[in-house]
């Protein structure tokens, strides 16, 4: 009986581990995936080239509109543990294919960053206080409540804005161009392996801002309640996005302070609808 599966072939499989130097790219796990075994010609490998859409109907994420050879590419592939790559593919409502896309991503720079890396890992004490300011830059109720529990999208943007700048210059300040906070800016950041994490963070947040004034101009939401304050989303998938991708830059920032040893921020345990 013919297969009916689009599998990888070996060499996309080589590919995928090697592009995120054999690490899982689930940014919570991050774990290597192939190194020794007691016997001297062999190696352990517990890594798993995963589709991002299934490579048969019927499958995790399948889509009918791609063909073989797009559903068998290293473009539709994402290198996770054999335990990431169950995950993932059991709750397909959390592990959507934007947010497998941007886990791939995000592990590939960071593979890039680490080899850029000319020394271990800094705790350099300069690094250690910058991280101090962004972790307080990320303490606002735009990044702890759920985006339709926000207050008005303007002030939810500004504030999305307002971290930018934080992020891009160490000043931080409030709506109305106080200053509360003054540091330096992620480019200072010497440990090149957190200062590209910022970079990915920042590039999340631009994302953000683009995705709300898309969902604006559409029409994707509408208010309600006293004085207009409360907002639905028409779209549930991207509600869930904007939730998950606050999310995601939590996650990141986290690992950060994490390796640094100082206290991180969590983003609060939602319940995804659909």
């Amino acid at each position: 009986m013919a297969n009916s599966r689009d599998d990888f072939p070996q060499r996309v499989k080589e590919l995928l581990g090697n592009r995120v130097g054999w690490r899982c790219s689930n940014p919570d796990c991050r774990k290597p995936t192939r190194g020794a075994n007691d016997d001297p010609q062999r190696i352990t490998n517990i890594g798993v080239a995963s589709h991002i859409c299934a490579a048969a109907d019927g499958g995790p994420r399948y889509d009918p509109e791609m063909s073989p050879e797009e559903r068998k590419s290293a473009e539709n592939g994402i290198w996770l543990c054999q335990s990431c790559s169950k995950l993932v593919d059991d709750d397909v409502i959390r592990y959507n294919v934007g947010l497998l896309q941007v886990w791939k991503e995000n592990a590939e720079r960071l593979a890039i960053a680490e080899l850029q890396s000319a020394s271990p890992v800094s705790t350099d004490n300069t690094d250690i206080d910058r991280l101090r300011f962004f972790v307080q830059c990320f303490d606002r109720p735009a990044f702890q409540d759920q985006i339709d529990q926000e207050g008005r999208m303007e002030d939810f943007d500004q504030a999305i804005e307002d971290t930018i700048i934080a992020m891009n210059t160490g000043v931080l300040r409030t709506r109305d161009g106080m200053i509360i906070k003054k540091s330096e800016g992620k480019s200072t950041i010497i440990n090149p392996v957190w200062r590209e994490k910022l970079n990915t963070i920042t590039d999340m947040l631009v994302a953000l801002r683009k995705r709300l004034k898309i969902a604006k101009d559409e029409k994707l939401y509408s208010t309600y309640g006293k004085d207009d304050v409360m907002y639905c989303f028409h779209d549930r998938e991207l509600k869930n996005w904007f939730d998950l991708t606050r999310e995601e830059i939590i996650k990141i920032l986290s690992s950060i302070c994490q390796e640094a040893g100082i206290p991180s921020l969590h983003f609060p345990k939602q319940r995804y609808r659909w």
